[in-house]
C-alpha cells in the first residue's frame, strides 16, 4: 500500500464552502503540500480581470489573484496515530506564494496541530481564524492556500478533516458582476 490522498468538495457556493481531505498512510513518508486546498480552484474565483477565473471566453487574461481571503470557521477532525507513537497532523496558511514549497512552509502560520477527534466552531458561535501570513501582494504573505503536514506518520494511520470556509467577496463573486442592479436592488441594496 502506499500513501493515499483525498480531497472532496462537500459544499461549494458564493459565499462559503466546506471540503473534506483525508490521507492514509503505509508508514513510509509523512505528507507535506502547501497547497492542500487551493483558493484560486473554489467556486466563484475572480481573476485580475474582474472576471470569474474559468471564465475563458473573456478577452481579457484570465491571471488568478496574488491572495485570496479565506476564513476557517469550523473545522472537524478525526486523527488515527497510533497511540505508541508521538505526532499528528498539522493545518496551516501557505506562506509565499514564489512556489518553493520550503519557502512556503517557512512563512506559512500554523492553524491547528491535531490529534484524535474533536471539532472547532461548528455552533460554538466563536469567531473565524484569519489567515495570518501577512500582507497580500508582498513576497512574504501567502495567497490563501491552505496546506498540511503529518509528522510521526507510521503504518495504518490515517486523517479525516472536513473544513468550513467562508470566503471574501472582493475576491469571490457572490454576483454584483452578473447582474449589478439586481444585486444591490432594494432590500439588499445600499440607500444614501
Amino acid at each position: 500500500m502506499a500513501n493515499k490522498f483525498t480531497s472532496q468538495i462537500l459544499r461549494d457556493t458564493t459565499t462559503d464552502t466546506v471540503i473534506k481531505i483525508t490521507g492514509v498512510f503505509d508508514g513510509s513518508s509523512n505528507e507535506m503540500n502547501v497547497s492542500r486546498i487551493q483558493a484560486n480552484t473554489l467556486n466563484n474565483a475572480l481573476a485580475t480581470n474582474g472576471y470569474l477565473l474559468a471564465n475563458t471566453t473573456s478577452v481579457f487574461a484570465n491571471t488568478p489573484l496574488p491572495y485570496y481571503d479565506l476564513q476557517l470557521t469550523g473545522v472537524k477532525y478525526y486523527v488515527n496515530f497510533p497511540t505508541n507513537s508521538v505526532g499528528g497532523v498539522e493545518i496551516f496558511w501557505s506562506g509565499n506564494n514564489t512556489g518553493n514549497m520550503a519557502s512556503s512552509y517557512a512563512n506559512s502560520s500554523t492553524i491547528f496541530h491535531l490529534n484524535g477527534d474533536g471539532e472547532f466552531g461548528l455552533g460554538e458561535q466563536l469567531p473565524s481564524i484569519l489567515n495570518n501570513t501577512g500582507i497580500p501582494n508582498i513576497n512574504t504573505a501567502g495567497n490563501g492556500d491552505i496546506g498540511i503536514q503529518t509528522i510521526g506518520v507510521v503504518a495504518n494511520a490515517s486523517y479525516t478533516i472536513i473544513l468550513s470556509l467562508r470566503k471574501n467577496n472582493a475576491m469571490y463573486q457572490r454576483g454584483q458582476f452578473n447582474d449589478p442592479a439586481a444585486f444591490n436592488y432594494k432590500p439588499y441594496g445600499v440607500t444614501p
